[in-house]
């Protein structure tokens, strides 16, 4: 079977990536990200319908009613939360909802912005634990450079599904932070596989060079990360098309995060090592 020299594109995957990040960099500036009531405080509301009423119908009608940041969920209880952005009027919103039918008003509680602001903080602290104790996991595992590597090619997967949050105007909160850090820990597996295979090889091939130790590895790796990669996309975007405006919103990362983790792991991670170790780690004379 014809092996495919992925190795010898890795200046154009390095240039799609550039874009790509570049894009994401812009939108995040220019735009930033639409952050939920979890890092924004705001107000939450628990009401009860008699009869019971649909979270859709909710939705609609506070859409209808120009209410745009707000969030809508079923308890076990029967009753239904609704999640406000500090900005968003609570007149406007319990009006909007009395057009539904007449409901108690169980609760209503303020998030401050001293709570949000820890919520922002802990999850930032969140996603950089990861990625360290990733990084040292691989150093013991592989060698530094190779940890180098997968991290940046991680960061370069986060920082690309971040963007897409940011160009999108989707929703980002606390599930969304969570769903990330399951991206990251995929994208670092495929990764895995890759190094595996490749540090295996060259035990099993002393004397070919890098470049094609990689080549042949990653071409023996390739249909095991299709097919699963291929199988995660599958549920992944069924349920984001299927899912409801809140399972959609979590599993838009999935979709994005799948596909350019893929994407990496055979064309960032692995390049990068190759370049990292031909032009910065000097080989040996013989």
């Amino acid at each position: 079977m014809r092996q495919l020299d992925f190795m010898g594109v890795r200046y154009y995957a390095y240039a799609v990536s550039l874009l790509l990040l570049v894009i994401s960099l812009l939108s995040l500036g220019l735009k930033g990200l639409n952050l939920g009531l979890d890092f924004t405080g705001g107000t939450l509301l628990e009401v009860r319908y008699t009869p019971k009423q649909s979270t859709a119908d909710i939705r609609k009608v506070l859409e209808r009613s120009g209410v745009s940041a707000f969030q809508v969920q079923d308890t076990a209880q029967g009753t239904i939360l609704v999640r406000l952005k500090v900005d968003e009027p609570r007149d406007k919103v319990l009006r909007a909802l009395k057009t539904l039918g007449d409901y108690q008003l169980l609760r209503m509680e303020s998030i401050g912005g001293v709570i949000s602001g820890e919520l922002r903080q802990k999850a930032l602290w969140a996603i950089l634990t990861a990625i360290g104790g990733i990084l040292l996991y691989l150093a013991y595992r592989f060698e530094p450079v190779w940890a180098l590597g997968a991290v940046l090619a991680l960061a370069h997967d986060v920082f690309l599904v971040v963007g897409a949050y940011s160009l999108t105007g989707r929703e980002v909160n606390l599930d969304v932070v969570a769903a990330l850090l399951v991206v990251a820990g995929y994208s670092i597996s495929d990764t895995v596989v890759v190094f595996d295979r490749i540090r295996e090889n060259m035990r099993i091939r002393k004397g070919t060079d890098l470049k094609t130790v990689i080549n042949i590895s990653i071409n023996q790796t390739l249909s095991r990360t299709v097919m699963t990669s291929l199988t995660t996309f599958v549920v992944s975007l069924t349920m984001f098309l299927l899912g409801g405006p809140v399972l959609s919103n979590i599993m838009f990362s999935f979709v994005v995060g799948i596909v350019v983790g893929t994407l990496s792991s055979i064309f960032v991670a692995s390049a990068l090592v190759l370049d990292i170790k031909e032009r910065l780690v000097r080989p040996k004379l013989a």
